[in-house]
């Protein structure tokens, strides 16, 4: 009889502990989830990006964006090049015909003025990104809506070569990073722990599933600073 009380005692107060770890565990996660840099990342993109999509020559093209300024979005260049009229939608399903203001094959970058969807902006870092520095990348995708990919920052390039057009140029700042993002995801902003741009997916690499390039933050700033924010006639499509 005391073997089997003492034993009772055993087993109950071994679940006592787990209870109070347990509540401790959650209590401190409750705490500290305010600072928590993934859910802060997250929270400042979750109401900027949007998806990109159109026609273009025919084909089907598609991306990711997000709303810098009020009713302004960025996306790249490749994505809206040839299309007559482009469609930003929002991850809650609401979308509107935008209008493309800002154009830039070199960089790869366009600006698309676009209203109605009540959109947040997302504030670009004042910094350039170091290496090692992580985040996460906010696609939108038009079956799976908002999804948020990882990345790290693996060096800061110089790149040079021809624009979306095959012509020659200007040499432009890049991220190299690691991150498993697919050609679609072209137009998405990566986002700092502070919840702040620093680039804007350029490219996925070839045969390299999980390393990517990003336009830095300094050429994203550069190009809004250059645009008027008057509307454009479509451009031809692109030659990639």
């Amino acid at each position: 009889m005391l073997f089997e009380h003492l034993k009772k005692r055993r087993r109950l107060l071994l679940w006592l502990v787990a209870l109070g770890l347990l509540l401790g565990w959650s209590l401190t996660w409750a705490l500290d989830s305010p600072q928590r840099p993934v859910l802060a990342e997250r929270d400042n993109i979750r109401t900027a990006a949007v998806h990109i999509s159109g026609v273009a020559c025919g084909q089907f093209s598609e991306g990711s964006g997000f709303a810098v300024e009020p009713g302004l979005v960025l996306t790249s260049a490749h994505v809206v090049a040839g299309v007559e009229e482009i469609k930003v939608s929002a991850p809650d399903g609401s979308s509107g015909v935008g209008a493309l203001v800002g154009f830039d094959a070199g960089r790869d970058i366009a600006a698309i003025s676009v209203s109605g969807l009540g959109l947040s902006p997302v504030a670009l870092a004042p910094a350039v990104a170091a290496q090692a520095d992580e985040g996460d990348v906010g696609t939108v995708d038009r079956d799976n809506g908002l999804e948020f990919v990882p990345y790290r920052v693996l060096r800061r390039i110089t790149a040079s070569g021809v624009n979306i057009y095959e012509e020659e140029a200007e040499n432009r700042h890049l991220l190299e990073v690691r991150s498993l993002l697919a050609a679609g995801d072209s137009g998405a902003a990566l986002v700092n722990v502070d919840g702040e741009v620093v680039a804007m997916v350029y490219a996925v690499a070839r045969g390299q599933r999980d390393q990517a390039y990003a336009l830095d933050q300094s050429e994203i700033f550069e190009f809004l600073a250059e645009i008027d924010r008057a509307p454009l006639p479509t451009p031809p499509c692109h030659a990639l």
